[in-house]
């Protein structure tokens, strides 16, 4: 009950005080011509004028508290949220604080101070264990820090320290070598700056020291890996994620005939593909699958002759500290190497005369035709009245022969038939039945017709024949062997029979063979 008596009656009696004020007022500013004017423009009798003003100060005085209290709660609230960021702060302040002393109580991390004006220098105990010194050894003048510096890294130092006492730069910042404790050097990282005292001057600089000996090891280590990658003699590339190239050293730019800048920031995979003639899609889907690839390509020029082979190696690199991924790619070249294969290859398997398959070549490739078992004609032909050419014009003329040979052979056999040059004046060719429209005994008829025509070589007009003996795989042989023989005895056959002439083998063949044995 007591509050509400005092709720009403607390601001009647403020309201009474303002009242009896505000009367006073009025009347003691009654005596002036414009109040007092005022006062007659208004139709109110002063009854009325006090109690209005009353009422108005009741009003107020009966807000005023709830105002009050309002502005108290929000400066209550106000200091209690400062209060809490203070705490805050001080939280914070104090972790930063323990951060700092664990940091600066690590190993490879030290200060020291040097009083300039008394030339005391102190270390912290970090600072003498990082060059192997207990910390009860005595160490407190500059000069002790000096003689401890690379006798290459003591001029650098010097400048540095004579830059901040100058005044040319408040910051001190060095990386040198210290020797350590037991002869070895290590390298250290100052940084810190000078405090100046109330008279302007300098007084003192304060230096953090941080062991940076595995950081210069490192950077030595990549320096070489560097050196080492530019003189290599295979090319290597490195690119970024987006298969563009970021660096590469100077035998691929070499290689390629390229400068390192065409090649720098170029596309990988165009890269790959300008060193064959067609682009391979698989070697990007083995990238992507398998996060490498590796094999030789090639490019030719229009002769189809070797104009650079390469043997390539991609890798996709993920690093796990920086979460990236690049591409190295080692190329080198074995154009070289390609052209001896080819080579030897063509010595190996090329007849050095007539430039057509040997012998050697010619059992290589029809054994694995057999094995596909499709139906395959051979024919084996053998050049009558050869030795007379070579007696009477030399072997000279006697090659060119050969080789016009093959050439007119080539022409009347189907296109993917495989001749070959067997001996001095033997040649055999081989093909699957369904890549001629023509009989085996109609193309034999062609090759005999045109080797009776003459031979112009070198002004000679020379003439030849041509007995042909042919046989058929499965029909008339089981394997490459048997093949060869039943057309060679068929061969022999159309010889005996007045040469120029062709035979097809047959059993009976086999029969009077064994007869005439």
């Amino acid at each position: 009950m007591r509050p509400i008596l005092l709720f009403i009656t607390r601001p009647i009696v403020i309201s009474i005080l303002w009242l009896g004020l505000a009367v006073s007022a009025w009347y003691t500013l009654s005596p002036f011509v414009i109040f007092e004017d005022i006062a007659q423009a208004i139709p109110w009798h002063s009854e009325h004028v006090v109690i209005a003003i009353f009422l108005i100060l009741w009003l107020i005085s009966l807000l005023s508290p709830r105002i009050t209290n309002q502005l108290h709660d929000e400066i209550k609230q106000q200091a209690k949220e400062h209060k809490q960021a203070i705490k805050s702060l001080q939280k914070e302040h104090q972790e930063e604080n323990c951060q700092i002393q664990q940091l600066m109580h690590s190993e490879q991390f030290a200060f020291w101070e040097w009083n300039i004006k008394t030339n005391e220098v102190q270390f912290s105990p970090q600072w003498k264990k990082m060059i192997g010194l207990a910390d009860y050894d005595a160490l407190n003048n500059l000069r002790d820090l000096q003689q401890r510096v690379h006798p290459k890294d003591e001029q650098a130092v010097q400048h540095e320290i004579l830059k901040v006492l100058s005044g040319k730069q408040k910051l001190f910042e060095c990386t040198h070598r210290v020797q350590h404790e037991d002869g070895h050097y290590i390298w250290v990282h100052d940084k810190g700056q000078v405090f100046e005292g109330a008279d302007g001057h300098i007084e003192k600089l304060f230096a953090i020291r941080l062991d940076v000996s595995e950081q210069k090891w490192i950077e030595s280590e990549l320096e070489i890996d560097s050196i080492l990658i530019e003189h290599a003699s295979e090319g290597i590339a490195v690119a970024r994620e987006d298969m563009k190239i970021l660096h590469c050293n100077k035998a691929l730019s070499q290689t390629l005939k390229k400068t390192k800048e065409q090649l720098e920031n170029s596309d990988l995979i165009d890269l790959v593909n300008s060193l064959q003639n067609k682009p391979d899609d698989s070697i990007v889907k083995a990238l992507e699958t398998q996060g490498f690839w590796r094999g030789e390509l090639s490019l030719f020029d229009d002769k189809n002759e070797i104009l650079l082979a390469s043997r390539v190696s991609i890798k996709k690199i993920f690093h796990d500290t920086t979460q990236t991924i690049n591409y190295s790619f080692i190329h080198s070249d074995i154009t070289d190497l390609k052209r001896t294969q080819t080579a030897l290859d063509t010595l190996a398997n090329v007849d050095s005369v007539t430039g057509l398959a040997n012998r050697h070549k010619l059992y290589n490739i029809l054994e694995t035709a057999l094995k596909s078992e499709h139906e395959v004609t051979l024919m084996f032909l053998d050049l009558d009245n050869f030795k007379n050419v070579n007696d009477s014009l030399g072997h000279d003329i006697g090659d060119l022969l050969l080789k016009a040979v093959g050439k007119e052979i080539r022409k009347l056999i189907p296109s993917k038939a495989l001749l070959a040059r067997v001996g001095g004046d033997e040649f055999v060719f081989y093909y699957e039945q369904g890549l001629s429209s023509l009989t085996s005994t109609e193309i034999a008829q062609r090759i005999t017709d045109r080797l009776k025509q003459p031979f112009h070589i070198k002004g000679h007009e020379i003439r030849i024949g041509s007995s042909i003996g042919i046989a058929h795989y499965p029909q008339q042989s089981f394997d490459r062997q048997s093949l060869l023989k039943a057309s060679d005895m068929a061969m022999y056959h159309a010889k005996r029979a007045g040469k120029g002439q062709f035979c097809e083998f047959s059993d009976h063949l086999d029969e009077d063979d064994n007869e005439t044995t």
